[in-house]
């Protein structure tokens, strides 16, 4: 299968969050930290607070099947 250019983009958090987005049954459950989470957290709002025009929070991997995306990197992330 080749990938769709059109596809790989750089997309804003509120453009994945109303994507129709679904965790596959091989992913592993959510295991984030509290820590983790809060930095994540603390990195955002830092970025906020400075002005940043732009934060990348990281890679995010899906694979598109029958009109859904399928997580396959980046599920902790998307979670919290």
């Amino acid at each position: 299968m080749a990938l769709l250019q059109d596809e790989l983009k750089i997309r804003k958090i509120h453009e994945l969050l109303h994507m129709k987005l679904a965790l596959p049954p091989y992913q592993r459950p959510y295991s984030w930290s509290v820590k983790s989470a809060n930095t994540l957290f603390q990195d955002t709002y830092n970025a906020y607070h400075e002005g940043l025009q732009e934060y990348r929070v990281g890679s995010v991997i899906l694979h598109k099947e029958n009109g859904k995306y399928n997580i396959v990197d980046g599920q902790q992330r998307l979670t919290t």
